[in-house]
């Protein structure tokens, strides 16, 4: 999602004179290479991607009292080593406002803002975990989720969630009139905390607006700054007292830039089991299936339009060359029923299962899964499934995109074991032959898809364990009872 990067010129301090930023890694190039006609698989680079820059320059020390103890300290960078689980990442020294302490302990209003159905999800978690510690009156933006657990929501997500650049750009005015509207509310109200959940060309504008106003401000679910836009670092720094990660080299980040932050882990390590005990079991496999192929093109209408031809294409080779096959195709929204069925009416000899609202199920059971990059990734992942990712939009998106992408990976899942776990296939390397040539490879190699799923098992310890609603719960409470 991208929220523009609305806000008013005359707050805008920092001095570009000053700043440093980190240097882009190749990804970029590659990603050009592919928008402008490669129609081979790319192989990219392996080994470990540095995913920070040099260090930015540190601000000036403020001393900051700590309430337990009742004496001053002062502000350090903290370095934390890695190889920790996302749980265990300990606490690191305090990050202070500039404008010196804030006014935190009390269990008054809290703002909570979203914009985004991902984030609605996380926001409605935290809040019941957080009620739990005695906090009563939320209030802010989200969706059904927030308001089944008693958040008062001034907007819908809906009339929020914009997706690319273009879109973004188009939705400029409305949005800023939004923030403004929503920050007269925190102050008629007299909020006593802010909750940020990602969404940052939205929020990160919200927390420098305010800057003035001396209410505590958390930002849950980090901007990806590691993937672009690096310098969003010195608004954090400036604006965030507390930032809590899903990953633990988010927090290492954050860490290092004397950012105090918490990694809590991701959300889908406590949802996938109880969203699994929900969903319909799958029809019993046709006799003869040896191999189970799940077709995953995306949540959203221009994903599937663009990524689902060419995967049934490559079914139909996957089909053609390999016996026992079963085809499973999920469909993540039902809106996008007549759209599917549609295209899977053109393949009449393809035997695909349109299996709606069983994409947990489908991965659970699949030996291989061609998928649109995404969050999806991570599930399929969480199972420990060999894939081929897949990735293609408009063509002035991907240009705006390669201007300022750092890292040399689209998918999160390559990202996170900093090498390649997937063959991604960008823009034109999307056909039916690059896909089906990886796919078999997985299919006929029995040592390539062995290694490739012991990479997705350290993926997924890197996601945490337990429940990081309650991880992030705990760490708010923590923060707004012992600072100052």
């Amino acid at each position: 999602m991208h929220a523009p990067d609305f806000g008013m010129a005359e707050k805008k301090k920092a001095k570009k004179a000053g700043k440093k930023t980190a240097p882009k890694t190749e990804r970029g190039s590659t990603a050009a290479a592919g928008a402008a006609g490669s129609g081979s698989i790319a192989r990219r680079k392996t080994g470990a991607a540095k995913n920070t820059p040099a260090n930015s320059p540190t601000r000036k020390k403020t001393a900051i009292r700590s309430s337990a103890a009742g004496s001053s300290r002062t502000r350090t960078s903290s370095k934390v080593s890695g190889g920790r689980s996302a749980a265990d990442i300990g606490t690191p020294a305090y990050r202070l406002h500039p404008s010196g302490s804030r006014r935190v302990g009390n269990k008054g209003p809290i703002l909570v803002i979203t914009g985004e159905h991902s984030g609605d999800l996380l926001a409605a978690d935290v809040v019941q975990a957080l009620q739990s510690y005695g906090y009563r009156d939320f209030f802010g933006t989200g969706g059904e989720a927030m308001r089944s657990v008693g958040v008062e929501l001034l907007e819908d997500i809906n009339s929020m969630n914009v997706v690319g650049f273009v879109e973004a750009v188009k939705a400029y005015r409305r949005l800023k009139a939004l923030a403004e509207r929503v920050k007269a509310e925190a102050l008629r109200r007299s909020a006593s905390a802010i909750i940020l959940v990602d969404y940052p060309g939205f929020n990160l504008r919200f927390a420098e607006m305010l800057e003035e106003a001396d209410i505590p401000i958390v930002y849950l679910v980090s901007p990806q700054l590691w993937a672009w836009k690096y310098n969003r670092i010195h608004k954090i720094k400036k604006y965030v007292d507390l930032m809590l990660t899903l990953f633990p080299f988010e927090a290492e980040m954050y860490q290092r830039e004397g950012v105090r932050s918490e990694c809590i882990g991701h959300p889908l390590v406590s949802r996938i089991p109880r969203r699994l005990r929900k969903e319909e079991p799958l029809p019993d496999a046709p006799r003869g299936t040896r191999i189970t192929v799940a077709l995953m093109p995306g949540s959203r209408r221009s994903e599937v339009s663009r990524l689902l031809s060419p995967m049934l294409e490559a079914a139909h080779l996957i089909q053609s060359n390999f016996s026992g096959v079963r085809f499973l195709l999920p469909g993540a929204d039902g809106r996008l029923s007549d759209m599917i069925t549609t295209e899977l009416s053109k393949y009449p000899e393809l035997k695909v299962e349109y299996v709606p609202g069983r994409s947990l199920r489908t991965l659970e059971a699949a030996d291989l899964v061609l998928i649109a990059s995404g969050t999806a990734t991570l599930e399929a992942a969480y199972f420990k499934k060999p894939m081929v990712l897949m990735y293609k939009v408009g063509w002035l998106n991907m240009f705006l995109i390669t201007l300022v992408l750092r890292t040399r990976f689209i998918g999160i899942v390559n990202i996170l074991a900093q090498r390649q776990v997937s063959v991604e296939l960008l823009q034109t390397e999307v056909t039916p032959e690059n896909i089906y040539q990886e796919a078999a490879r997985i299919l006929s190699e029995r040592g390539y898809r062995e290694n490739m799923i012991a990479e997705m098992e350290q993926v997924r310890k890197s996601l945490g364990h337990g429940n990081p609603s309650l991880h992030a719960a705990r760490h708010i409470d923590s923060f707004l009872r012992n600072s100052v």
